[in-house]
Parts: structure tokens; sequence; C-alpha cells
């Protein structure tokens, strides 16, 4: 059995991804600081709180039966690095984003979710932290343990 994770993010996270905007978003407001590097708004991943993640995981290694071979943990969802932007900036309107306008030139058309079917359908899992207060509770975290 294994398990397929999304893009896991949270305290003691990395602080960047070539990636995934959030955590240089995150980490640079919660800095005071402008990331190196501009995210794009319509730039999107599924993302997964590492709560949410650790949860999935359990699920599924302490099923008493299992359908599947392989099961995917993520938010089952696309999330685009605008609402990330907006998210920090109901929690730090003052934050410094760069982000422009369209996707990273070169990215592919579509963004790509995990399906959550299997996982939900064998062990109840769904994803319960939604980016907004996560986000807030991140930043949060992150002035109690700077890095």
């Amino acid at each position: 059995m294994s398990v397929r994770l999304a893009a896991i993010w949270g305290p003691l996270g990395r602080p960047d991804s070539p990636f995934v905007a959030l955590p240089r978003l995150v980490h640079g407001a919660a800095r005071g600081t402008v990331p190196d590097r501009p995210a794009y708004a319509e730039d999107g991943i599924d993302l997964c709180h590492v709560e949410d993640c650790a949860r999935g995981i359990a699920l599924v290694q302490t099923a008493e039966r299992l359908a599947h071979r392989t099961y995917n943990v993520g938010g089952g969802r696309v999330v685009r690095d605008a609402e990330v932007a907006d998210a920090i900036r109901a929690a730090r309107p003052d934050a410094a984003l760069p982000l422009l306008a369209g996707r990273t030139p070169g990215a592919p058309d579509a963004d790509a979710h995990l399906d959550l079917g299997r996982i939900t359908a064998d062990t109840g899992y769904r994803p319960v932290h939604d980016i907004r207060p996560r986000i807030a509770a991140y930043l949060d975290w992150l002035d109690g343990h700077p890095r």
C-alpha cells in the first residue's frame, strides 16, 4: 500500500519551493520581506495542510481493509496563487506580495488535483482545513517560530 501526496504546507514546512508559491509568500509575509521570486495569480496546485496530510496517512495505515494499493492524500482541488495571496492579505493586510497576472510562462494550461475518491470511500478521509484560517494560523505560528 502507498500514498501519493499533494503539495503539503504548514508549520515546520520548508520556507521555499521551486514548485509551490505558498511557502515563499507566507514566509515573506511573516518576515515582512518581499519574496525573491514572484508568483503568478493563475498558477495553481493541489494544496494539503500538514494536519490533513497526517490524518489521511493515519487513516490509510489503520484501515481494517483497503480495496486499492495506492491512495491520494490532498486537498482535492486546485488552489490558485491568487487565493493564497488573498488569504495572506486577510491576515496581514500590509504584506508585500509580488503577484503577477496570468500563469508562469510556459506552464501547462490546466492544473491537476488529486482525486480523493478512493481514500474517501475506503477511509472516510476528507480535507477539513480551509486555506484562509489555516494561513492566518500558520502566520501566527511563524511569528513564534522565526526561521
